[in-house]
């Protein structure tokens, strides 16, 4: 019994926030992203279907079109393939700047092809320096994509 109280007091103790876990009542009462606590995280959206309902309700850290928020997945992509990401941005053209374009709601061949265009004329304003960050990157794309109405109708998500 004790164990059991412990661990609901654990559970409840923690702040909201999704880690690995993604959306859903675990990730919300479980803040800490270690592998153990996510993976409690994960038996909890399992055992209670609340991912499932945080998706189709827009709740739980689920996004209200039923996608998790894709910020988080951006900056992994960004983080795991920068320096490549960096030349084609500079170049305004290649395959993963096509991968990024569509993850930021540019979905045909005409899109993808501005977000180049764009992220080439705003690529010292996107990576101001050498040893920039890959979430200042995706902070400071967000920020030079906030002022680009044109690319935003071409782009939905942007």
């Amino acid at each position: 019994m004790k164990k059991v109280l412990f661990t609901v007091l654990f559970m409840f103790s923690a702040h909201a926030f999704a880690g690995d876990a993604g959306c859903g009542l675990g990730s919300v009462i479980i803040s800490k992203n270690s592998k153990l606590l996510q993976l409690f995280a994960i038996t909890t959206n399992a055992s209670f279907f609340s991912q499932a309902f945080g998706i189709t309700s827009g709740t739980s850290g689920c996004s209200a079109s039923g996608i998790v928020m894709n910020d988080k997945e951006v900056q992994y992509f960004v983080e795991v393939n920068q320096k490549e990401l960096s030349r084609e941005m500079a170049q305004g053209h290649g395959q993963l700047l096509a991968t990024l374009a569509e993850m930021k709601g540019c979905k045909n061949t005409e899109a993808q092809n501005a977000f180049g265009t764009f992220t080439q004329g705003s690529y010292t304003n996107i990576i101001p320096a050498s040893n920039t960050s890959a979430a200042e990157m995706v902070s400071n794309l967000n920020n030079e994509l906030a002022g680009q109405k044109d690319l935003q109708s071409l782009c939905h998500g942007s």
